[in-house]
């Protein structure tokens, strides 16, 4: 199997979060550089985003959380859903939490951010929409080791890297003191980074930030 990746990438990222954890056979390999990624890459991926992983019987898959579905199926142990099917439901909604209604927003920010956008209805709606994300998913966080309890799980995959990306993104968008009203997801990095596999993708994330904000820097 081979995954088209980048380490900054958030969606790549929960992907590589359960192929470590699963110690799954999968090649990681990098798309064509450049940013955006080059119209050629879509001879493999048709919306031309990552992550994409190609099978071993040569099937495309794309879109993270279907790629994360299959990974959970084909390698099904050991398992990132629990046995009850209450606490399956829990973490699949949570999952879908921080996809939607979190990483979806805040990635939407970024780019109005750095495109410097006066769009202040379009901005104030998604800051709205992350916060009423961010209060739900804050209801059914708990206190470790793991962000539903003791087993690591599907959601840790999801929240891992979009607990990263708001270190940067409070600075970006001035507000350093977003996560203060959800004390648990802001305390979810010290998790993160005491668990091997999440804090393998959390440093990865790391470095991948610091070259991309090298290549921002004027020549």
């Amino acid at each position: 199997m081979k995954l088209y990746s980048r380490p900054l990438s958030p969606y790549s990222s929960i992907v590589r979060c359960i192929a470590y954890y699963k110690k799954a056979p999968i090649k990681v390999v990098a798309p064509p550089p450049g940013f955006p990624i080059p119209e050629e890459f879509r001879a493999i991926s048709p919306f031309n985003r990552i992550p994409v992983l190609i099978t071993g019987s040569g099937l495309t898959i794309i879109e993270a959380s279907v790629i994360a579905e299959y990974l959970e199926e084909h390698f099904p142990e050991p398992s990132l859903l629990p046995a009850d099917s209450r606490d399956r439901a829990i973490v699949r909604m949570t999952t879908r939490i921080a996809e939607l209604e979190i990483l979806a927003p805040v990635m939407e920010l970024f780019e109005l951010f750095y495109l410097k956008s006066k769009d202040d209805a379009r901005i104030t709606k998604l800051f709205k929409q992350m916060e009423t994300g961010l209060t739900e998913l804050e209801k059914v966080l708990g206190t470790g080791p793991y962000a539903l309890g003791d087993q690591m799980t599907l959601a840790d995959a999801w929240l891992t890297p979009t607990r990263f990306v708001f270190n940067n993104f409070r600075k970006m968008s001035g507000r350093e003191d977003l996560l203060d009203a959800f004390p648990k997801f802001d305390a979810y990095q010290q998790l993160i980074v005491q668990d091997s596999d999440l804090s393998l993708v959390w440093y990865e994330m790391s470095d991948g930030l610091k070259v991309f904000l090298k290549e921002l820097e004027p020549a």
